[in-house]
């Protein structure tokens, strides 16, 4: 079994961010050294862009509705992880150029890890602080310098290796299909985001056992705050398998814990245009690279649902097994408003969540008022 993880990461993306913590712990647990890459995301691609102006008003924008309600939640769900541990994650005036740092981060690799891990943790804390520029040169070299690198050189690595490097390293990234942050790489599989490592754990361990679900894992240390509600809405779509795999980990959190608990039908997803096959642009190909992801995590996960017939068939059978019935409207409308991206969606509360990934914090919020 190969035991080797690569991890690719951007410095302005806040989900990668919070994957740093527990991916070197995930590391320390199995004892395996982690190939840490820099990967800039082209975010205009396929997320639009905007800027503020000074006053935090948008300045200019392209970006549709659906890409900003996309943009708010992603910042309201980073924020909330990054509360349990006393970390900021600041909104941003404009997307980054984090070329340079990225750059930086290929300087510090060759200064061996001690360096590298410094150098991770000396740009991604101010910058999310709003305290770093990752666009200065100067402030890179500043960061390079306390986290423990020889600095001489830099700059002329920055205008000409390094740089090729860089563009070298994306190009090939890009086109074995890494589009987003963080991805790990084990052997031939490729995983889109942090709630994937309680698989790789499993597979680095030889897949011993039965295969786990996604799951943002907590840490240790992490300070959780007790829900404030028991009232927790649950949408669900029925031709969605990542619906079902989430009704059982409900029906456990019904069986630990006094719920006031409500089911909502989720409206389909629209599936996304497919850009014409001789459209090779950045956003094309990102678009199909998520596509081929949402494909694979399918067949990691939901291989078996639908054995006997179709996921809504099997969907409404568990459904009905379990006498749940899907109540009409409610914030079904709200969510599906929201530019919810995937099914299921939960309302803890005030509190929303959109994936099932999100379930272990649904339930220590709940273990914790029960203290």
């Amino acid at each position: 079994m190969d035991q080797s993880l690569t991890v690719y990461i951007d410095f302005k993306s806040p989900y990668a961010y919070l994957a740093i913590a527990p991916t070197r712990l995930l590391a320390r647990e199995l004892n395996i050294a982690v190939n840490w890459l820099p990967f800039v995301l082209d975010i205009p691609s396929y997320l639009g862009s905007a800027q503020l102006d000074q006053a935090g008003k948008v300045a200019e924008q392209v970006r549709t509705q659906a890409q900003w309600s996309g943009v708010k939640y992603a910042y309201y769900d980073c924020r909330r992880y990054a509360n349990l541990r006393s970390l900021t994650v600041r909104g941003t005036v404009k997307i980054w150029d984090s070329k340079l740092a990225s750059i930086g981060m290929l300087w510090a690799r060759e200064q061996g890890d001690d360096v590298l891990q410094n150098y991770i943790d000396g740009i991604y804390l101010p910058f999310w602080r709003r305290e770093l520029d990752i666009e200065s040169l100067a402030q890179v070299r500043r960061v390079l310098a306390e986290s423990g690198a020889m600095v001489t050189g830099f700059d002329q690595f920055a205008n000409n290796r390094g740089a090729e490097q860089n563009r070298l390293l994306q190009e090939t990234s890009f086109g074995r299909g890494i589009f987003g942050v963080p991805t790990y790489v084990v052997g031939d599989e490729i995983y889109f985001g942090r709630e994937h490592l309680p698989r790789i754990r499993w597979q680095l361990q030889d897949g011993r056992g039965e295969a786990p679900d996604v799951a943002y894992e907590l840490m240790p240390s992490d300070v959780v705050a007790a829900a404030t509600s028991r009232s927790l809405a649950v949408g669900i779509s029925l031709e969605e398998p990542e619906s079902y795999l989430a009704i059982r980990q409900v029906l456990a959190l019904v069986s630990d814990f006094d719920l006031e608990l409500s089911w909502y039908a989720l409206p389909p997803k629209r599936p996304e245009k497919a850009p014409p096959a001789q459209d090779q642009s950045r956003a094309a190909l990102h678009r199909r690279f998520r596509t081929e992801n949402r494909a694979r995590d399918r067949r990691r996960y939901c291989a078996d649902i639908a054995a006997g017939g179709g996921i809504g068939a099997a969907t409404a059978a568990l459904l009905e097994h379990h006498a749940i019935r899907l109540e009409p409207g409610g914030p079904s409308a709200e969510w599906a408003s929201a530019g919810y991206v995937s099914s299921p969606v939960f309302r803890l509360g005030e509190e929303l969540f959109v994936g099932r990934q999100h379930l272990p914090l649904i339930r220590a919020r709940l273990a914790q008022s029960e203290r």
